[in-house]
């Protein structure tokens, strides 16, 4: 997520400076800070600006790194830069229950020797300890999982910023975000989703000049699943959930798939509802969706097959 060195010149950049002064400040050379400067912009932690022939560095105002100086601050004897630096951030980030080490890895993303490699150092401080066979975080230390969430966030902020100045994230995972904006966004890693990809299954859902995005650099277009699960994250309204039940018996989704990307997104109770609904005909129905001969009627307006 962030490097060491990212993390130490984040520690030391106390108020505006420049790259001459952090050079002096980190004992690192000019040409080093000026390249770990323009790293550390792309990814928000810092904001540059030019003030004559000097560049000017800010930090950032992200809640991650507030809560990151409240951890240095209240604990100096603890290099904190040097144990969250690399990996760490990522594995905390799916801490925040306990978890074993191969639970770790597959959330995180990394191989399991990285999980006790990047803990064992915070375990040996107390930080950390295992208990049942699952790493878990000590009282004083439960927020360090809420500071990895607030530099994911921040991370997933400025990809977003880079393309428009509005918008709202919806949800967000490590790696992934679900966002929605009033600009089309065009770039590879930015999935259109929501009302907008309805119409790729001939079921036209009008969403008032919004648009709705995944970003997620590991696929290559959004799934009828997720686009169901999208939905019901974007809008779980009477018309929404008509429209992924359309969608449901449209693309004959296995059940497996769905119900795997609803926890992923934290829609389970909602799609378990929707597929109850479909296996009864409607006999079991929530107070949001429609009587079955309603959505019949909507299904043959569709064409589609209930």
């Amino acid at each position: 997520m962030y490097t060491e060195a990212e993390l130490r010149a984040l520690e030391a950049l106390q108020g505006k400076s420049t790259v001459s002064g952090l050079a002096e400040e980190l004992n690192r050379s000019r040409s080093y800070v000026s390249e770990l400067v323009i790293r550390m912009e792309s990814k928000g932690l810092i904001h540059t600006s030019r003030e004559g022939k000097q560049k000017q560095i800010n930090r950032s105002d992200a809640r991650a790194i507030e809560l990151f100086d409240g951890f240095v601050q209240q604990y100096t004897h603890i290099p904190f830069p040097e144990l969250l630096g690399g990996a760490t951030l990522r594995i905390l980030y799916c801490l925040q229950s306990p978890a074993s080490a191969s639970q770790l890895a597959e959330q995180a993303g990394v191989h399991r020797s990285t999980v006790h490699r990047s803990l064992s150092p915070l375990e040996n401080r107390g930080m950390i300890y295992k208990s049942d066979g699952k790493y878990r975080l000590n009282d004083d230390f439960e927020e360090l999982s809420t500071v990895a969430h607030e530099f994911a966030h921040l991370r997933h902020r400025h990809r977003i910023e880079d393309h428009t100045e509005s918008f709202t994230i919806l949800w967000e995972s490590l790696d992934e975000f679900l966002v929605q904006t009033r600009t089309d966004i065009e770039e590879d890693a930015f999935h259109l989703t929501g009302p907008e990809l309805f119409q790729a299954y001939d079921l036209p859902l009008m969403a008032r000049q919004r648009r709705y995005y995944l970003y997620s650099e590991s696929i290559d277009e959004v799934s009828p699943p997720e686009l169901c699960c999208h939905m019901l994250v974007i809008d779980d309204g009477t018309r929404s959930q008509s429209y992924c039940l359309l969608l449901l018996s449209e693309t004959a989704i296995d059940r497996d798939e769905v119900l795997q990307a609803a926890q992923k997104y934290e829609v389970d109770e909602q799609v378990s509802t929707l597929l109850e609904y479909l296996d009864t005909e409607g006999e079991s129905r929530s107070g949001r969706l429609p009587r079955w001969e309603e959505f019949r009627e909507l299904a043959d307006e569709y064409g589609v097959t209930v």
